[in-house]
């Protein structure tokens, strides 16, 4: 074996011994994130909020509680916002909880602000009663689901 293939053997070794020590890395950084991100949210101050879940969803895009809590933070802010940068934040607001909701299809809260999304917005931004219908019986069977 000549120099090259030992060097790239102990460079493979030493890249996948480092691979749980930047997992974990990642991982308390996503934690951090999303405690800042929330801890925003509770404060009021849902721009701040909704940049950084943002920013932790490109990290972590499987994250359902990360895209439902940035839903509602843009819901926030376009119930503040001026009526043509509402719009924009509405469709955010809806592609957030729809992301939620397919990520996690068991996430309840989820699930119940999307049906009032549905219910509540006009069908230029999404809103659709036979979608909420649907919603509403899946968020039952898995109710009944989840009770027995």
């Amino acid at each position: 074996m000549g120099i090259a293939a030992k060097n790239l053997g102990k460079l493979i070794i030493a890249f996948a011994l480092c691979l749980p020590a930047v997992q974990a890395a990642d991982d308390a950084t996503s934690t951090d994130l999303f405690a800042t991100a929330s801890a925003a949210f509770t404060a009021r101050d849902f721009a701040h909020s909704a940049e950084l879940l943002e920013q932790l969803l490109l990290l972590q895009p499987e994250c359902a509680e990360c895209a439902h809590l940035l839903g509602r933070a843009y819901g926030h802010m376009a119930e503040q916002a001026t009526w043509s940068r509402a719009i924009g934040l509405a469709k955010k607001t809806r592609v957030a909880l729809e992301n939620a909701v397919n990520i996690d299809p068991s996430n309840a809260p989820a699930i119940e602000d999307l049906i009032r999304y549905y219910r509540r917005a006009p069908g230029f931004l999404g809103g659709n009663n036979a979608k909420a219908t649907e919603l509403e019986q899946r968020l039952r069977r898995l109710q009944s689901e989840l009770a027995s």
